[in-house]
């Protein structure tokens, strides 16, 4: 009889670990179907439908998309905007000729007019953000930093100002108060440094900023090595936007969220860059222009 309720009750473990796992695993299939679902529907609204596809040889590939058709005008604000292609104003420039920035995709060829090259999106590089939501977006500032931070905060004129935390990061900063400027422009010098961490990034850029301490608006553009965003630690052009400062993660890198809109046909955002300078060789730098449309 004891060697009976014994197999019974054997038999009984064995059936109810059995569901515990057949549950466990119909959980986890369940959860990675809806993940893969969410990406694939992620991916269908980053990537829009080009003209033309040209396949970079670092690995990239890059969709020529109609300009109207870009992500800018998934934004409500944007549906019937009229692109301005040039600027009304522009900054004084003291090169004798402009020339156009290298990229590694330029040599497999060229998109066509009324189109825009933009960078495809992979799987993989949504699988790397803590998120779908943060992908292409810059950690919030309330993640990273304590408000015993330095807050960067100057005095001008007896006008205090928060230029926000200032970490890990240099820069020279030109501040002014009270007067309006068309815009900014600068020599970088290109570069390939390493990053430590996967989850770190370094830029070489011009950022113009508007608005107090952290709650500001502003534009970036530059040069960065972002292995979290782009999968690698290759120097890409880039540029980065936001309405409402690293409080509130309200931007995003290149074309990977509504509300940056791109007129030229001939660079890419995010894609690599073709000339890289070296220590005790040559050096290339790339004339950087914000300007106020």
């Amino acid at each position: 009889m004891g060697k009976k309720r014994a197999l019974i009750l054997s038999l009984a473990l064995g059936l109810f670990v059995f569901c515990v796992s057949a549950a466990e695993h119909y959980h986890v299939n369940a959860r990675t179907k809806r993940i893969s679902l969410e990406v694939h529907k992620k991916l269908k609204l980053l990537n829009k439908r080009g003209v033309k596809t040209i396949k970079s040889e670092d690995g990239d590939i890059i969709d020529c998309v109609d300009i109207y058709k870009q992500p800018a005008f998934d934004h409500p604000a944007l549906r019937n905007h009229k692109i301005q292609m040039r600027p009304s104003s522009h900054v004084q420039n003291d090169h004798n000729s402009s020339q156009l920035v290298s990229q590694i995709w330029q040599r497999s060829g060229s998109c066509p007019d009324g189109t825009i090259p933009i960078r495809r999106i992979r799987k993989q590089d949504l699988l790397r953000a803590t998120s779908l939501e943060n992908f292409g977006k810059k950690m919030p500032v309330h993640s990273s930093y304590s408000p015993t931070d330095d807050k960067g905060t100057v005095y001008i004129n007896s006008n205090r100002v928060e230029l926000g935390p200032q970490v890990n990061r240099s820069a020279a900063i030109l501040l002014t108060t009270g007067y309006n400027y068309i815009g900014a422009q600068g020599d970088i010098n290109i570069w390939t440094p390493r990053v430590e961490s996967p989850d770190e990034f370094t830029t070489a850029q011009i950022w113009l900023k508007n608005g107090p301490g952290e709650a500001f608006e502003s534009v970036e553009s530059g040069w960065v090595v972002n292995p979290k965003v782009y999968g690698n630690g290759a120097t890409r052009l880039f540029v980065y936007w936001t309405v409402k400062g690293l409080i509130q993660s309200s931007g995003c890198f290149d074309l990977t969220c509504p509300g940056f809109v791109q007129t030229n046909k001939d660079i890419a955002l995010g894609m690599v860059l073709g000339l890289v300078s070296s220590k005790m060789g040559p050096q290339y730098q790339t004339t950087f222009s914000i300007t106020k449309v």
